[in-house]
């Protein structure tokens, strides 16, 4: 009995799936069987990654399951609507429908994305673009929206992780957008995407309203901000869901990163706005966005709302104004991480001591994750962490520490040319003894002068910010040793060693390693060691090397 019931379920099943393929079929919607297919891949969720065996053309296979919710009326329907957007570039190609063997998955056949999503695209690439590669992302993303809206069609979900790139180009999976979803809790559990992205009032009073065009607006008011940092919005907030949505419905929204175009941040802030009669429609933002002339002279007329304190500095000045710093453009409106000037003042100058004790102990590889860590360690946001530096009343006794939050991206986007001019501006600072009779001030000025003057000869010497210029490199490195810096000294020391600006002497690397490893500074001691080990300067000795 048992047997014969398998046997009609098996019937049943090559029925279901032999009207299926014929209503397809007759929708001229092509169906390609599983075995044409090969290398297939999980990619995330329900997508995979797979190849045609014949045109070895590479596709993403997307499951679908069809029940009493989403019929096969529903999918033909979503098929026929996928194809009247077709015509715009940067919608997703639709290629036909599969099945996954000995399953009742059936999968939609899309074109796949080469450089994965946004997201993923903006980590990798970040440092390579330039404000015109940044604003042309941008400008596809309104542009494809645009198309929608135009279309009566809302996205509802728009996120990082929903915006694909294919060779550099925006694609979006329209897929499935005009399928009725439920307004419940479940957005929780990122169903309508991560909480970042989220209309806040749908958020606030999800139960009366849904999403409409202007909920994607504050999407995308996300996502020109992300463009403009690379990285994930609150991706440093370690809170729970719920208390992440209450934060957002309560107005917190991310901060400004420096060297964004005015124009581009007063777009995406207008678009992040809570109510939504007062963000702007997808035609205006596209417009603002194509206004947008990105050029060195781009911020000469903006004057900042809210200048820093007592900058006296004509060249920090100048970056200042460019960079158009405001007090109101930073602002946390909730959970403000500085409870008062006393607490910023004692915080920058402690991690400026860590700072300092970085480069001291030579952790030349992993300083900047030392750095971030540690200002996440503080639950402070290393966005306003360097502007409330910058704007400080003494900010000119850590241009050093500003010139390495630039170097690095900490707190900014990645700038060797605005690090450059600040460890510069540390290295040349000059200021007059007789006019500070505080020891710990002066202690300050010259750390901040030596850090700064390393820091600019090691750009030198790798041509970050400035031409590569190995020789100058060393004599910054020589004169700061010859004034007694023991760090300059290991500098010396490698360039020798490597024959850097200066004749090659392997004898005389050794020599000043091994002068200051008796000193204590770890990586002299290292060198030593390395030396012994491979016979630089020395006769190979590896028990010696081990030692």
């Amino acid at each position: 009995m048992s047997h014969e019931k398998t046997n009609e379920k098996e019937w049943e099943a090559w029925m279901d799936n032999l009207i299926i393929e014929d209503a397809l079929q007759k929708e001229n919607i092509p169906f390609y069987q599983y075995s044409e297919f090969e290398d297939v891949k999980l990619i995330s969720g329900n997508v995979y990654k797979a190849t045609f065996k014949t045109s070895q053309k590479t596709v993403a296979l997307k499951c679908i399951s069809l029940n009493d919710k989403f019929s096969l009326d529903n999918l033909i329907n979503e098929i026929k609507g996928h194809r009247k957007l077709e015509m715009h570039d940067s919608i997703l190609r639709f290629y036909g429908i599969t099945k996954q063997e000995n399953t009742n998955n059936y999968m939609i056949i899309l074109k796949c994305a080469n450089n994965g999503s946004l997201r993923q695209y903006l980590k990798t690439n970040f440092q390579k673009l330039d404000w015109n590669a940044k604003l042309n992302i941008a400008k596809q993303i309104a542009n494809v929206l645009t198309f929608l809206h135009s279309n009566d069609i809302i996205y509802g979900k728009l996120n990082s992780e929903n915006i694909l790139i294919h060779n550099g180009s925006i694609k979006i999976n329209v897929f499935g957008l005009t399928k009725i979803m439920p307004e419940s809790l479940k957005f929780l559990t990122n169903s309508h995407g991560p909480i970042q992205y989220i209309d806040p009032q749908y958020l606030e009073i999800f139960s009366t309203i849904g999403k409409n065009k202007s909920s994607d607006i504050f999407s995308l008011g996300i996502i020109l901000w992300e463009i403009s940092s690379g990285n994930s919005p609150f991706e440093m907030e370690s809170l729970s869901n719920v208390d992440l949505l209450n934060n957002i419905v309560n107005g917190k929204r991310e901060m400004v990163i420096p060297g964004t175009p005015p124009k581009y941040k007063e777009i995406y802030t207008d678009c992040w706005k809570h109510n939504r009669n007062s963000r702007p429609d997808i035609s205006q933002v596209l417009k603002n966005l194509s206004e947008i002339i990105i050029s060195d002279d781009i911020f000469k007329n903006e004057t900042p709302q809210s200048q820093p304190h007592n900058v006296t500095d004509e060249i920090i000045s100048v970056r200042l104004e460019k960079l158009n710093i405001q007090n109101e453009g930073l602002e946390v409106h909730s959970d403000h991480p500085f409870v008062d000037k006393s607490e910023v003042e004692v915080f920058i100058k402690e991690l400026f001591g860590f700072f300092n004790d970085t480069i001291k102990k030579q952790f030349t590889h992993s300083r900047h994750i030392m750095i971030k860590n540690y200002i996440k360690e503080h639950e402070k946001n290393s966005v306003e962490v360097l502007y409330k530096i910058i704007s400080h009343p003494s900010h000119s006794w850590f241009t050093s520490m500003i010139g390495f939050f630039y170097m690095n991206g900490i707190g900014t986007v990645a700038d060797n040319q605005m690090a450059f001019k600040f460890f510069s501006i540390a290295a040349s600072e000059k200021i007059d003894a007789s006019s500070s009779n505080s020891p710990s001030l002066m202690q300050l000025y010259n750390t901040n002068k030596e850090i700064g003057t390393i820091l600019l000869a090691d750009m030198h010497l790798a041509g970050l910010g400035v031409e590569k210029d190995v020789k100058r490199a060393y004599q910054i490195y020589s004169k700061l040793a010859n004034e007694g810096s023991f760090i300059a000294l290991i500098e010396v020391a490698y360039c020798y060693e490597g024959g850097f600006g200066v004749e090659k002497n392997e004898e005389k690397a050794f020599e000043l390693y091994s002068k200051y490893a008796e000193k204590g500074l770890p990586l002299a001691q290292i060198k030593v060691g390395l030396c012994y080990i491979s016979g630089n300067g020395i006769p190979k000795d590896a028990a010696k090397g081990f030692s």
